[in-house]
């Protein structure tokens, strides 16, 4: 049973659900937040620096959520591992994932730099915005990592621990992210978006080490094989198989959009403050959903692993019922109270009545999209479950192709 495993609470529930994703959320609240104070300290900084950031950011993300997606199918293995009852593969599954972390490495640095070329080009934020970017991208290979090691935790339901390694990280990432990008007076100078990325790098390398060390010291190492590191070409190749597909899936969303808002920061410095306003707006409401959505992922691959369909079924009802909740709550900084969301964000008030109506058109449809998000990533979420990553990608070629480009036309 379930709930002999993950939780005291009945199996799928909305309760369960619900308790198992609040560790989560405060280990995403702390990271999105480590995130909105690194754009608020930039804002501080410099509007220019503060802009380049968030326009480089989607192509930073381009790249690291491609390859958080494929590190972190390991969930779903281990998940059907402890559903199953062959944990003694937890270990060396995982391992493959952190082998396959490192390597992104080698693939996605060269990628990245033929990538910045185009995308940066007649940007108005093309060197800062390229300096943030290649410091990010020689660090990519930790967010695989951390990914990785992330998962271990969740596919067994562990999630408490996560909440307090991430606020650990994050809460050295802010402090860093304000004494880097400002500098202290004699001792170091203003480093603006350099420490801004700087700082990201160090927090992760911490939240890794600290996973890390957690992982190859678990209580049940021996009988989950956590130090069995060796590299196993038939088990890697069987994990990267459904991680690798998963990844395109997501990397074509985001070449996509990262493609549009290109075209759109073409158009004038003001469509670039609106692109960096709706980057940090889907950095806080995607941390509910997420949450809600990997403690889903955990309950999909458990029950997939036993075959048990009735409660595959009733965790995805929980997962819209508390989605449906969170919707309704989030009408109030995004709707009700709009203003003082982007006053917080940008820093100063907006005298100019038009950018100030789109910026709030912004808020509307950036709430909207939560609950079409949460809603579509429920039942994408059960595909990688499933394994069937390869209907996932060809789907997404067009479904995200069609839902981003119509407006342009």
């Amino acid at each position: 049973m379930l709930n002999k495993t993950l939780s005291k609470q009945s199996s799928s529930s909305v309760k369960e659900l619900f308790l198992l994703s609040i560790p989560i959320f405060f280990s995403l609240i702390s990271s999105n937040l480590m995130l909105f104070f690194d754009r608020y300290f930039l804002a501080g900084f410099s509007l220019e620096a503060f802009n380049a950031v968030g326009f480089a950011s989607y192509l930073v993300l381009s790249f690291q959520v491609t390859c958080i997606r494929f590190s972190s199918i390991s969930q779903v293995f281990i998940g059907r591992c402890l559903g199953n009852n062959v944990v003694q593969n937890i270990g060396p599954y995982t391992w493959q994932m952190i082998w396959g972390a490192l390597l992104t490495l080698l693939v996605v640095t060269p990628i990245g730099f033929v990538a910045s070329e185009f995308y940066f080009s007649n940007t108005g934020v093309e060197a800062l915005g390229k300096t943030y970017f290649y410091i990010m991208l020689f660090g990519n290979f930790l967010f695989p990592l951390g990914a990785t090691l992330a998962s271990f935790q969740l596919g067994l339901g562990k999630t408490r621990i996560l909440s307090i390694v991430a606020l650990i990280s994050n809460l050295l990432n802010i402090i860093l992210d304000y004494y880097l990008i400002n500098g202290i007076h004699g001792v170091i100078d203003p480093l603006g978006v350099k420490g801004a990325a700087i700082a990201t790098l160090i927090s992760q390398t911490v939240y890794c080490c600290i996973l890390f060390f957690l992982f190859i010291n678990h209580p049940l190492k021996e009988k989950y094989k956590t130090r069995d590191f060796h590299f196993r070409i038939s088990f890697f190749q069987e994990i990267s198989r459904t991680g690798i597909t998963s990844a395109l899936s997501r990397l074509v969303g985001f070449l996509f959009w990262a493609i549009a808002m290109n075209i759109a920061a073409s158009k004038g410095p003001d469509y670039v403050m609106l692109i960096s306003f709706g980057a940090t707006i889907c950095i806080l409401n995607s941390t509910i959903s997420e949450s809600i959505l990997k403690a889903l992922t955990t309950f999909y691959s458990y029950f997939l692993g036993q075959n048990n369909w009735k409660y595959v079924w009733k965790s995805l009802r929980s997962a819209l019922i508390l989605l449906v909740i969170a919707f309704c709550l989030l009408s109030i900084p995004f709707v009700s109270y709009n203003y003082y969301v982007i006053k917080a964000i940008i820093g100063e008030k907006i005298t100019n009545s038009t950018t100030l109506n789109f910026l709030q058109l912004a808020c509307y449809w950036l709430w909207i999209h939560f609950l079409v998000e949460g809603i579509s990533n429920s039942s994408i979420f059960l595909i990688i479950a499933m394994k069937e990553t390869s209907y996932l990608f060809k789907a997404s070629i067009l479904i995200t192709f069609l839902a981003i480009y119509l407006p342009f036309i």
